[in-house]
């Protein structure tokens, strides 16, 4: 089959509807393709928090971000992602979604910090003066998930809404793109694999690359990344699709060994399947140790999520040749397992039992009367060490002192048995690696060039380099480079 179109959109996320919607709102026919059916339409934005980064000032923002990327990202790029930032909440509400101010960025430290806002949508109906929100400390997201109010599912069905107000987007599910067609350099098409045979699109204006990561490819994990094992939650779709098809067309690479990071629990059940998911360290009263029962780190930066906890897991012992903290263990006791669940799930997710008793019969959640005893059953090398690792935590928790730098109030002693013990990997949402990209969100080649007509939106080659700048960076890069692709696909194509 054979069809034609003004622009070719790859991926039904954020990135891909903002591109969308801003080349329909241009009058741009438009493909939306998606290699999911409408039924487990599960993208990484509809997997999420739901959150999205908005900024106040454009300079401040721009300073940084180039803080948090480190040298990765340049300053070009990030001030065309902090031009659009300011305007975000402006641009949900032009598609029908209000918001709320809900958090600031990660790291105070930074020069620029208050020049971050983390959003999060609002259902129908409310307005934002009807939420009250205590905003978290500085550098800290102490909400607990899912939120109240707004959460990834709530903002992936506020954003389909709005693709199907517009009558220049044809949303085409099953259409797994396979290959870009060039007319010389230039992209002029895509190929797709469909359940009724293959189909080519020819597009005016080029193609849109807004389909995700390689967080599913195993291949690339181990060939990209800093360690292995590494899991990943999130879409089973992003498997890495947009990047080779870019490889083909000529484009470089940037990044490819970053992540959104964090511990993650994965799981095997007993009818073979496994299943991975992000693990709720608070309430207090808990440490994560190494394979050897010692404490290693901050644990306070797992306990409100933040990402570069990540980067402590990741150590490689040139002694032992061997990453002693893969995986490693996160130990409590009966209060904390008491007050909530140990994982935040969500639409796509395994469902978590609010009790987690489920999850210590089938194994996930070791349980004994003693420290010693419940670290053997987890599998630390050294389960006598452990206990003494808890022992001198819980002299901290008297003193009020600890030598990680944990804040006094996250210093909650864990002595009322019985004991548990939950393994953490290295793992996280997404990986931000990816074809390279210009301040106008076009695909270069190894030359720095631009290839024509193609572009790209979203964590396929996110701007997002060491750090993560804030909860909602992910959301709120996929909104601004969406918006920017789409308009320099038609400026470009237009001349």
């Amino acid at each position: 089959m054979h069809k034609k179109t003004d622009l070719v959109v790859v991926g039904y996320g954020a990135a891909g509807i903002a591109a969308a919607i801003t080349a329909a709102r241009a009058g741009a026919k438009v493909a939306l393709l998606e290699k999911q059916s409408a039924d487990t339409h599960f993208s990484s934005s509809r997997m999420s928090g739901g959150l999205i980064m908005g900024a106040n000032d454009v300079d401040g923002a721009t300073r940084y971000l180039d803080q948090c990327a480190d040298g990765m990202i340049q300053t070009e790029i990030n001030r065309a992602w902090a031009e659009r930032a300011v305007r975000v909440r402006e641009w949900l509400e032009s598609v029908g979604i209000k918001s709320v101010h809900m958090a600031g960025a990660w790291y105070p430290k930074f020069d620029g910090y208050d020049s971050i806002e983390v959003l999060a949508p609002l259902p129908k109906g409310t307005e934002p003066e009807d939420v009250e929100i205590e905003l978290p400390k500085p550098g800290e997201l102490t909400f607990k998930f899912p939120l109240p109010f707004g959460n990834g599912a709530l903002l992936h069905d506020l954003l389909l809404e709005a693709v199907a107000k517009e009558p220049n987007i044809e949303a085409c599910f099953e259409h797994e793109a396979t290959k870009l067609i060039q007319d010389g350099s230039r992209v002029i098409g895509i190929e797709c694999k469909t359940p009724d045979g293959e189909v080519t699109i020819d597009s005016r204006y080029g193609v849109v690359l807004s389909c995700g990561g390689y967080e599913k490819n195993q291949d690339m994990i181990l060939n990209y990344l800093k360690a292995y094992p590494i899991y990943f939650y999130g879409s089973e779709a992003n498997t890495g699709d947009g990047i080779r098809m870019a490889q083909s067309a000529g484009a470089d690479l940037w990044h490819m060994n970053q992540m959104i990071g964090r511990g993650v629990g994965h799981f095997k059940h007993p009818d073979g399947w496994e299943t991975t998911m992000g693990m709720s360290l608070n309430p207090p009263g808990y440490v994560i140790l190494d394979k050897y029962g010692e404490r290693f780190a901050n644990e306070h930066l797992q306990a409100v999520s933040k990402p570069n906890f990540y980067y402590e897991l990741l150590k490689y012992d040139a002694d032992r040749l061997e990453y002693p903290r893969i995986p490693s263990y996160w130990i409590f006791d009966k209060r904390r397992l008491e007050a909530r669940p140990l994982a935040h799930g969500g639409i796509g997710y395994y469902p978590w039992s609010k009790d987690n008793r489920t999850e210590i019969d089938l194994g996930w959640i070791k349980e004994a009367d003693t420290v010693e005893e419940v670290a053997r059953l987890a599998g630390v090398d050294d389960p006598e060490a452990a206990a003494q690792s808890i022992n001198a935590y819980n002299e901290y928790c008297q003193s009020k002192e600890d030598p990680f730098g944990r804040p006094e109030d996250s210093l909650v002693p864990i002595d009322q048995p019985p004991y548990y013990c939950v393994k953490i990997y290295p793992g996280g949402a997404t990986t931000n690696g990816g074809p390279r990209r210009d301040a106008h969100a076009r695909i270069l080649n190894a030359h720095r060039e631009p290839i024509p007509g193609l572009f790209g939106a979203g964590e396929l080659g996110g701007a997002i380099g060491l750090l993560y700048p804030s909860p909602g960076s992910n959301l709120g890069e996929a909104i601004a480079f969406g918006e920017m692709a789409a308009e320099t696909a038609i400026r470009d194509g237009s001349q």
